[in-house]
This record gives structure tokens, C-alpha cells and sequence, in this order.
């Protein structure tokens, strides 16, 4: 099994006041649509990597699992999110890196996991090898580069 841990803001939706064309318009969710070229190059990933997609983002504590498999087909995503990480007790507005990598830590554990790829805007060295940092949250996952080093992880 290979898994792609997903923050959603500054990786397939850039930050407010970045341009990016999106095909969700006003929805029943409530949500801004993910960046067109972002979700073409998750597909991408998906396609070449048969990676199954887990919710590390915030967006897991506002939207339960089967509305955000919704928004995911609704903006294209040809792989819908299997599971979210834990809320971890460390994951606090003080230690929003740390919470997270101890959240994806304990889902790797839990699951035995051997590939698997944290992509996120966070900074989270601390997952290293297995942590493709999106600098420029503007971009995202598009990012030059970015692509091929998740496939390479995912394909070791």
C-alpha cells in the first residue's frame, strides 16, 4: 500500500490572493475549488504511483470523511481519500508542525507503512525521507520539481 499524506492549503489550493483557475464554482460545502494544474498533477501522481490519498490537513476537523470525498470528485480528483490522520494531543497553534508529524508518525505506525509521502507547506524535516515541502504555498504542488520527487518516493 502507498499513501499520500495531503494538506489541502498551499498544496492543491494556493493561498489566498494567488490566482489559480478553479471548476468548482459556489458549492454546498462552502469551500473554495482546488487549483485546476494542482489537481492535474496529484492525478498524475496517482496515475504513475496507484497511491491511495489520507487527509492530514485541517480541513479533516471541519468537513466529516464522506463530504470531503465529495469535494474531492466534485474538483476532479481521481481517487478519492481513504482516511484522515488522528487529531494528536501535541497538535496545538504553538507546535502545528510537530502535532502533525507525530500524527502522521502514529499513522504509519498504526498501518506498517513502507511507501508513503507527506506533501505539505508546513515545514516537517522531521519526516524525512518521506516529506516533499511545498515552499511557495502561491504554488503548491506545482512547484517544479515537486511532482517527480513525490513519484520517486512513492516508487522506491
Amino acid at each position: 500500500m502507498k499513501i499520500i499524506f495531503l494538506d489541502i492549503d498551499g498544496v492543491i489550493l494556493p493561498f489566498s490572493g494567488s490566482k489559480h483557475n478553479s471548476a468548482l464554482g459556489p458549492n454546498k460545502w462552502g469551500v473554495e475549488g482546488f487549483c485546476q494544474k494542482a489537481v492535474k498533477i496529484l492525478n498524475e501522481v496517482l496515475l504513475e504511483t496507484d497511491a491511495d490519498i489520507v487527509i492530514s490537513s485541517d480541513w479533516r476537523h471541519q468537513h466529516p470523511l464522506f463530504e470531503m470525498r465529495e469535494i474531492f470528485e466534485a474538483n476532479g480528483i481521481i481517487k478519492l481519500p481513504i482516511a484522515y490522520t488522528i487529531r494528536s494531543k501535541t497538535y496545538t497553534a504553538m507546535n502545528l508542525e510537530g502535532g502533525r508529524v507525530d500524527e502522521i508518525n502514529e499513522y504509519v505506525d498504526r498501518h506498517r507503512l513502507r511507501h508513503w509521502v507527506s506533501i505539505d507547506d508546513l515545514d516537517m524535516f522531521d519526516l524525512f525521507p518521506n516529506f516533499v515541502h511545498c515552499k511557495h504555498p502561491n504554488q503548491g504542488i506545482k512547484e517544479i520539481g515537486l511532482k517527480e520527487k513525490i513519484i520517486k518516493i512513492l516508487n522506491k
